[in-house]
């Protein structure tokens, strides 16, 4: 099975990102992946902007700590191919994995939140981990760890390693060249990176995140604007191991 996992998709030029090139390399894989939970403004997912990456060719979108931002996701999140962190309390709209099936095989997705720094309410994603893989059959696993703290990334990775072909960083906006596969067959890459523009600070323009060091006070959040990037990772899996991880990235021209 080949798949492309898109990171972080980032307001209006990640969008853009996705629209223009996704398009001409979509027959590559079987399945693309893409974390949408910044798509709408830099914070969450409306109703037509998931429309628009379905329509580019993603076959299911990952959200994230934003993933309650904007009211449509309520509807779209029971009904579509959107994905909530499994480590949410039970009764949580959405659904803990999605099956997906392609190439004749099927890959259980599932996204655990990181509570270091960022969730600390959420049940333990190494016991949620542990229940998914004990109940949830699939010939490959792929995780996506949405968390603050490279150690809790690793921690993961190492606690799942060799049970599933793939642990998938996102959240930090900030691609990590520490891609490797294990001797045990589980592919790991501690952050994606961002879909977005650059010419920001992890999406947002440059000047409001700036005040926010310089004065220590809130600013209202506004999304950068500038040339599109689009960073993802291609992986190719047989027999419920990685075999390829390969970094993936294009600039607008």
């Amino acid at each position: 099975m080949r798949l492309l996992f898109v990171g972080d998709v980032v307001a209006e030029p990640g969008l853009r990102a996705v629209r223009l090139h996704l398009p001409d390399i979509r027959d590559r894989y079987d399945l693309v992946i893409a974390n949408g939970e910044n798509t709408t403004g830099g914070k969450g997912l409306c109703r037509k902007h998931y429309r628009q990456l379905r329509a580019a060719g993603v076959d299911a979108v990952t959200l994230g700590n934003h993933a309650w931002d904007h009211k449509e996701i309520y509807d779209l999140i029971e009904t579509e191919p959107i994905l909530r962190a499994a480590n949410y309390p039970p009764g949580t709209p959405g659904r803990d994995h999605l099956v997906l099936e392609a190439a004749g095989e099927r890959l259980l997705l599932f996204q655990l939140m990181g509570r270091v720094f960022l969730e600390p309410n959420l049940d333990s994603p190494f016991r949620v981990a542990d229940r998914l893989l004990a109940t949830v059959e699939a010939d490959h696993t792929l995780v996506e760890v949405h968390a603050e703290a490279t150690s809790e990334k690793y921690a993961l990775f190492h606690h799942l390693d060799g049970r599933v072909a793939a642990v998938l960083g996102t959240h930090t906006h900030v691609p990590t060249a520490d891609g490797r596969i294990s001797r045990r067959g589980t592919g790991y890459l501690t952050d994606v990176g961002m879909t977005g523009t650059y010419d920001s600070i992890i999406g947002g323009a440059v000047g409001t995140f700036l005040q926010r060091f310089l004065t220590a006070r809130p600013q209202p959040f506004r999304s950068a604007k500038g040339p599109a990037e689009l960073w993802g990772v291609e992986l190719e899996l047989a027999g419920g191991r990685a075999v390829r991880l390969s970094p993936y990235r294009w600039q607008e021209p």
